[in-house]
Protein backbone atom coordinates (compact mmCIF):
# COMPACT_ATOMS: atom_id res chain seq x y z
CA UNK A 1 0.00 0.00 0.00
CA UNK A 2 3.08 2.10 0.89
CA UNK A 3 4.07 1.54 -2.70
CA UNK A 4 1.05 2.49 -4.36
CA UNK A 5 0.78 5.62 -2.38
CA UNK A 6 4.72 6.33 -3.38
CA UNK A 7 3.68 6.47 -6.79
CA UNK A 8 0.69 8.57 -6.71
CA UNK A 9 2.37 11.26 -5.23
CA UNK A 10 5.54 11.30 -7.39
CA UNK A 11 3.13 10.84 -10.40
CA UNK A 12 1.47 13.82 -9.20
CA UNK A 13 4.58 15.96 -8.26
CA UNK A 14 5.83 15.18 -12.45
CA UNK A 15 2.07 16.22 -13.76
CA UNK A 16 2.43 19.30 -11.78
CA UNK A 17 6.02 19.98 -12.92
CA UNK A 18 5.12 19.00 -16.71
CA UNK A 19 2.23 21.30 -16.57
CA UNK A 20 4.76 24.41 -14.76
CA UNK A 21 6.90 23.64 -17.94
CA UNK A 22 3.81 23.57 -20.32
CA UNK A 23 2.45 26.83 -19.63
CA UNK A 24 5.85 28.54 -19.63
CA UNK A 25 6.34 31.64 -22.12
CA UNK A 26 8.07 30.70 -25.98
CA UNK A 27 7.64 33.67 -28.35
CA UNK A 28 9.19 33.18 -31.48
CA UNK A 29 11.26 35.69 -32.97
CA UNK A 30 9.83 37.66 -36.36
CA UNK A 31 12.11 40.28 -37.47
CA UNK A 32 10.48 43.67 -37.76
CA UNK A 33 10.03 44.55 -41.34
CA UNK A 34 8.66 48.43 -42.84
CA UNK A 35 6.15 48.68 -45.68
CA UNK A 36 9.51 49.20 -47.80
CA UNK A 37 10.97 45.42 -46.17
CA UNK A 38 7.85 43.79 -47.32
CA UNK A 39 7.66 45.64 -50.82
CA UNK A 40 11.52 44.86 -51.25
CA UNK A 41 11.20 40.73 -50.30
CA UNK A 42 8.06 40.11 -52.27
CA UNK A 43 7.41 38.37 -55.54
CA UNK A 44 3.95 40.35 -55.69
CA UNK A 45 2.02 42.75 -53.97
CA UNK A 46 -1.69 42.79 -54.24
CA UNK A 47 -4.80 43.55 -52.64
CA UNK A 48 -8.23 42.32 -53.23
CA UNK A 49 -11.06 40.04 -51.44
CA UNK A 50 -10.27 36.49 -49.81
CA UNK A 51 -12.60 33.83 -52.03
CA UNK A 52 -11.67 30.64 -50.64
CA UNK A 53 -10.15 29.04 -47.53
CA UNK A 54 -9.30 25.58 -47.53
CA UNK A 55 -6.97 23.81 -44.49
CA UNK A 56 -5.92 20.40 -45.36
CA UNK A 57 -3.12 17.79 -44.27
CA UNK A 58 0.12 17.60 -45.62
CA UNK A 59 0.55 14.12 -47.64
CA UNK A 60 2.37 12.86 -43.97
CA UNK A 61 -0.50 13.68 -42.09
CA UNK A 62 1.42 15.62 -39.42
CA UNK A 63 0.99 19.43 -40.54
CA UNK A 64 -1.88 21.20 -41.52
CA UNK A 65 -1.86 23.90 -44.05
CA UNK A 66 -4.37 26.59 -44.77
CA UNK A 67 -4.91 27.45 -48.71
CA UNK A 68 -6.35 31.08 -49.30
CA UNK A 69 -7.34 32.21 -52.68
CA UNK A 70 -7.40 36.06 -52.92
CA UNK A 71 -9.05 37.60 -55.85
CA UNK A 72 -6.87 40.41 -56.56
CA UNK A 73 -8.39 43.98 -57.39
CA UNK A 74 -5.11 44.95 -58.36
CA UNK A 75 -1.18 44.43 -58.38
CA UNK A 76 1.06 46.56 -57.09
CA UNK A 77 4.06 44.35 -57.72
CA UNK A 78 4.14 41.27 -59.92
CA UNK A 79 1.62 39.37 -61.29
CA UNK A 80 0.23 35.83 -59.54
CA UNK A 81 -3.15 35.26 -62.31
CA UNK A 82 -6.48 35.97 -61.48
CA UNK A 83 -6.48 34.05 -58.64
CA UNK A 84 -3.82 34.31 -55.99
CA UNK A 85 -3.21 31.01 -54.38
CA UNK A 86 -1.34 31.40 -50.48
CA UNK A 87 0.22 28.60 -48.57
CA UNK A 88 0.04 29.45 -45.03
CA UNK A 89 1.42 26.59 -42.07
CA UNK A 90 -1.44 25.96 -39.81
CA UNK A 91 -5.26 25.62 -39.48
CA UNK A 92 -8.23 23.43 -38.50
CA UNK A 93 -9.16 19.76 -40.12
CA UNK A 94 -12.32 18.43 -38.26
CA UNK A 95 -11.54 19.02 -34.46
CA UNK A 96 -8.21 19.26 -34.66
CA UNK A 97 -6.37 22.90 -35.09
CA UNK A 98 -2.49 23.34 -36.04
CA UNK A 99 -1.36 26.70 -34.66
CA UNK A 100 2.05 28.57 -35.77
CA UNK A 101 2.59 31.50 -33.55
CA UNK A 102 3.57 34.84 -35.75
CA UNK A 103 1.47 33.66 -38.85
CA UNK A 104 -1.42 35.65 -40.51
CA UNK A 105 -4.89 34.82 -39.73
CA UNK A 106 -7.42 35.17 -43.59
CA UNK A 107 -10.90 35.45 -43.32
CA UNK A 108 -13.41 34.34 -46.12
CA UNK A 109 -14.74 37.91 -47.71
CA UNK A 110 -11.95 40.01 -45.88
CA UNK A 111 -9.98 42.67 -47.94
CA UNK A 112 -6.46 42.41 -47.69
CA UNK A 113 -3.29 43.71 -48.75
CA UNK A 114 -0.66 40.89 -49.08
CA UNK A 115 2.96 40.92 -49.67
CA UNK A 116 3.67 37.54 -51.27
CA UNK A 117 6.63 35.90 -51.95
CA UNK A 118 7.04 32.67 -54.53
CA UNK A 119 9.79 30.13 -53.30
CA UNK A 120 11.19 27.96 -55.82
CA UNK A 121 9.03 25.01 -55.61
CA UNK A 122 6.18 27.57 -56.54
CA UNK A 123 4.46 27.93 -53.48
CA UNK A 124 3.35 31.21 -52.78
CA UNK A 125 4.01 32.49 -48.70
CA UNK A 126 2.97 35.98 -47.08
CA UNK A 127 6.62 37.80 -46.40
CA UNK A 128 7.21 38.71 -43.09
CA UNK A 129 4.26 36.65 -41.27
CA UNK A 130 1.66 38.26 -39.30
CA UNK A 131 2.90 41.92 -40.86
CA UNK A 132 2.36 41.10 -44.23
CA UNK A 133 -1.03 40.66 -44.63
CA UNK A 134 -2.83 44.01 -43.90
CA UNK A 135 -6.65 44.20 -43.65
CA UNK A 136 -8.63 46.70 -45.40
CA UNK A 137 -11.96 48.14 -44.01
CA UNK A 138 -14.13 51.36 -44.92
CA UNK A 139 -13.57 54.47 -42.35
CA UNK A 140 -17.02 55.27 -41.18
CA UNK A 141 -16.56 58.84 -41.32
CA UNK A 142 -14.85 58.93 -44.83
CA UNK A 143 -16.16 55.77 -46.43
CA UNK A 144 -12.63 55.66 -48.37
CA UNK A 145 -10.70 52.42 -47.96
CA UNK A 146 -8.09 52.19 -45.06
CA UNK A 147 -5.40 49.48 -44.96
CA UNK A 148 -4.41 48.14 -41.19
CA UNK A 149 -1.71 46.92 -40.13
CA UNK A 150 1.64 46.80 -37.79
CA UNK A 151 3.74 47.70 -40.36
CA UNK A 152 2.69 51.03 -41.95
CA UNK A 153 5.14 52.63 -39.36
CA UNK A 154 7.02 53.66 -42.27
CA UNK A 155 4.38 55.72 -43.58
CA UNK A 156 3.77 59.43 -42.93
CA UNK A 157 0.57 59.91 -41.26
CA UNK A 158 -2.41 57.79 -39.57
CA UNK A 159 -6.35 57.86 -40.79
CA UNK A 160 -6.97 61.57 -38.91
CA UNK A 161 -3.77 63.16 -40.38
CA UNK A 162 -1.96 63.03 -36.73
CA UNK A 163 1.54 61.54 -37.87
CA UNK A 164 2.69 58.34 -36.65
CA UNK A 165 0.80 56.33 -34.43
CA UNK A 166 1.91 54.92 -30.91
CA UNK A 167 4.07 51.57 -30.28
CA UNK A 168 1.95 48.60 -30.46
CA UNK A 169 -0.68 50.46 -32.07
CA UNK A 170 -2.02 49.12 -35.73
CA UNK A 171 -1.54 51.79 -38.27
CA UNK A 172 -3.98 52.90 -40.64
CA UNK A 173 -3.19 54.83 -44.28
CA UNK A 174 -6.12 55.24 -46.84
CA UNK A 175 -5.74 52.72 -49.85
CA UNK A 176 -4.85 55.99 -52.62
CA UNK A 177 -1.58 56.38 -49.96
CA UNK A 178 -0.76 52.48 -49.55
CA UNK A 179 -1.18 51.91 -53.32
CA UNK A 180 1.40 55.13 -54.08
CA UNK A 181 4.11 54.37 -51.54
CA UNK A 182 4.35 50.87 -52.69
CA UNK A 183 4.38 51.47 -56.23
CA UNK A 184 7.25 54.28 -55.22
CA UNK A 185 9.17 51.72 -53.41
CA UNK A 186 9.89 50.01 -56.67
CA UNK A 187 11.25 52.66 -57.91
CA UNK A 188 14.18 53.24 -55.92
Amino acid sequence: MKTLIRIFKLTCLLAVGLFYLATGESNAQVKKMTTKDLTDESTAVLYGKCSKIKSEWNDKKDLIFTYVTIVPEEYLKGNLGSEAVILVPGGRVGDIIYEVSETPVFYEGEEVAAFIWTNPSGKNLVVGGYQGKMKIEKDSKTGKKMVVGMSLDDMEENAEGQGKTAPGQLKKVSLDDFTAKVKGYMKH
